[in-house]
């Protein structure tokens, strides 16, 4: 029986039996405490957050582990195998995420497809049309430029500028905004502005007048004057003529009372006009002796009146012009120099558009404040160019500029120049020229105002220059060529005044051209010989600028793709300069060895040599060949 139940209590299973959980009074603590912690830490986080419970949970089983010694291994593999579960599920649920999103990308890929296709379509055609756009547009600035051309063919005629009335949306000055939105205001407002608006119209039309008018109206005074002048001649002739028949009458009528029988009626007449003539003679030689005026000389019977008094409007013109010009002494006293240019520049027939009253104004040395008095009468005098139908003179253009110019107002002088209000010289050019102070290239336009001027003056070397200190060298070669002003001295001043790299490259640039030697050969031509350069830039003061040049073209290996070596160049160059002195090459080979060029200069020695050579040989050449046949046998 012991055995039996000994062997009835053995387990049937190898594992050794575990001891029991709660074991003693500790233990139920723990398990107290762990519920405990449980309920406070659900009661902290989000019951429908699985993580955050699943937090909670692990915490609690790594203190059950950590108080259960016994259980440990097991436990911490059952907390393994929980966590490997958990873990597997997160990577599935996230593989599912992304599976998913994969499987719609798959399923939208045909439509993705079709609607690339439909939009590359969709953008063929736009390019299609928007070339068709380009060539549409391209053709219509073709015929615009076209049109341009044709009308700068044709003479210019102005017109007078269209009127063009502009909306103003902005609040009506002297109304509130209640009286903007009132109908009733705003009637009576539209009333008054349209009496306004037609006194305006009948005072524009009754004051002022289309400049044709004044033409037509000065046509018309002329024809008028010539009609006057010739009724009154025949006024005259016609008194004349009435004078000598009343003098006939009377002398006809006296010789019918008497009848004498020694004169006929034709001598009674001429008797008459003998008398007549005579006692006209007396008083009018009587009224000279009294310093009498001849107005009160001849009688009526053979004086003839001449209409020649003086005309009152002349009168009244000549009180105007000195009411004018006390006008303006008055406003020039009172140190009112703004009013003062306008008179001035608004007097009738230009009495005070002078250089006297130009100076009286550059004479003013009390303080002001803007700007000067000179420069205030020169825009009002500039202001006024319309209205008194003339430009100033030269002078007087001239003064206006310098005006400008000693204030800085290069904006005023290029309004004059391109409102065509001043009269332009060479000597206006070269005084806006100097007037800069600029390095090349010229910064404040005072060089591109300079060559406004010489360009109206057709100074083509002045405005090449211009052009240069603006820094456009190639620009003021091609104007140049195009005027046919690129003469060597033309080009030797130019680049005594204004030397560069640029310009000296320009000069410098080899061009193919047929050999004057004849043989067919082709040489090179530049616009200045390069000795005639180099020695000019030392001549100035530039050497370095012409051994940088130099150095370069030696050194900096071939010109162009296919072209010459720079030893070859520098040949030609020299081969075709016939201007430089063999003096004058070893100047500039010894300058090369004072700088330390040695290299530099024994080439260009070689170079010197071989071509003065060349040049003695096929002189001597020529020479044999211009000999008799028996001179060369």
């Amino acid at each position: 029986m012991s055995s039996q139940s000994s062997r009835s209590s053995t387990p049937t299973s190898g594992l050794s039996k575990l001891p029991p959980i709660i074991t003693n009074e500790v233990d139920r603590e723990f398990l107290y405490e762990l519920n405990g912690f449980i309920d406070r830490e659900l009661s902290k986080i989000n019951p429908q957050s699985e993580e955050q419970r699943y937090l909670v949970y692990k915490a609690v089983f790594n203190k059950v582990i950590e108080h259960v010694t016994a259980y440990k291994s097991l436990l911490t593999s059952i907390k393994k195998e929980y966590e490997d579960t958990i873990e597997t599920i997160r990577t599935g649920q996230r593989e599912a995420v992304f599976l998913q999103g994969k499987l719609k990308a798959m399923a939208s890929e045909p439509s993705t497809l079709r609607n690339y296709n439909k939009r590359s379509d969709e953008l063929e055609e736009r390019i299609t049309i928007v070339r068709k756009d380009n060539d549409r547009i391209q053709k219509e600035l073709y015929e615009l430029k076209a049109e341009h051309a044709e009308r700068e063919k044709k003479p210019e005629t102005k017109e007078p500028p269209k009127r063009e009335l502009k909306k103003d949306h902005r609040r009506i000055p002297g109304l509130t905004l209640e009286e903007s939105t009132d109908l009733s205001v705003l009637h009576k407002k539209n009333d008054r502005l349209e009496r306004t608006l037609k006194e305006l119209n009948i005072s524009l039309k009754t004051r002022f007048l289309p400049k044709t008018q004044k033409l037509q109206l000065k046509d018309s005074l002329d024809n008028k004057v010539e009609y006057r002048d010739k009724l009154l001649w025949q006024s005259q002739v016609y008194k004349a003529r009435g004078q000598r028949l009343k003098i006939a009458l009377e002398a006809a009528q006296a010789y019918n009372r008497v009848k004498p029988p020694h004169q006929t009626v034709g001598d009674a007449v001429m008797l008459a006009f003998q008398h007549a003539m005579g006692a006209a003679e007396k008083e009018q030689a009587a009224a000279a002796a009294a310093g009498e005026q001849g107005d009160n000389a001849a009688s009526e019977t053979t004086q003839s009146s001449t209409f020649e008094d003086d005309d009152p409007n002349k009168e009244k013109e000549a009180e105007m012009m000195l009411e004018y010009i006390e006008k303006f002494n008055e406003l020039f006293e009172d140190n009112k120099f703004e009013e003062a240019a306008i008179h001035a520049a608004n007097s009738p027939k230009g009495i005070l558009r002078t250089q006297a009253t130009l100076a009286k104004f550059r004479d003013v040395k009390a303080g002001y404040q803007g700007r000067s008095p000179l420069l205030a009468f020169c825009d009002a005098m500039m202001s006024s160019v319309k209205t008194a139908a003339n430009k100033p003179n030269e002078g007087l253009s001239l003064d206006c500029a310098k005006a400008g110019l000693n204030e800085n107002r290069l904006d005023l002088i290029y309004h004059w120049l391109t409102q065509d209000k001043l009269t332009t010289s060479v000597e206006m050019g070269q005084i806006i020229r100097d007037h800069c102070s600029c390095k090349v290239p010229c910064m404040c336009g005072c060089q591109a105002l300079a060559q406004n001027v010489f360009l109206r003056q057709r100074v083509h070397p002045e405005a090449m220059l211009c052009l240069l200190k603006q820094g456009k060298v190639h620009m003021a070669v091609q104007y140049g060529q195009s005027k046919g002003a690129l003469e060597q001295d033309v080009l030797l001043n130019l680049l005594k005044q204004c030397p560069s790299v640029q310009l000296v490259e320009v000069v410098l640039k080899e061009e193919e051209s047929k050999s004057s030697s004849g043989g067919g050969g082709r040489g090179v031509r530049t616009l200045l010989p390069m000795g005639l350069v180099l020695t000019t830039l030392c001549d100035i003061g530039q050497w370095e600028l012409g051994k940088g040049w130099l150095q370069r073209l030696v050194y900096s290996g071939p010109l162009k793709t296919g072209a010459m070596p720079r030893g070859d160049t520098l040949h030609k160059l020299v081969s075709s300069d016939d201007v430089t002195t063999h003096r004058q090459w070893m100047d500039v080979v010894k300058r090369l060895q004072d700088d330390g060029h040695k290299e530099l200069s024994l080439q260009l020695l070689a170079v010197v040599t071989v071509a003065t050579s060349m040049r003695q040989a096929l002189a001597v050449f020529h020479d044999k060949v211009d000999m008799p046949g028996d001179a060369l046998n």
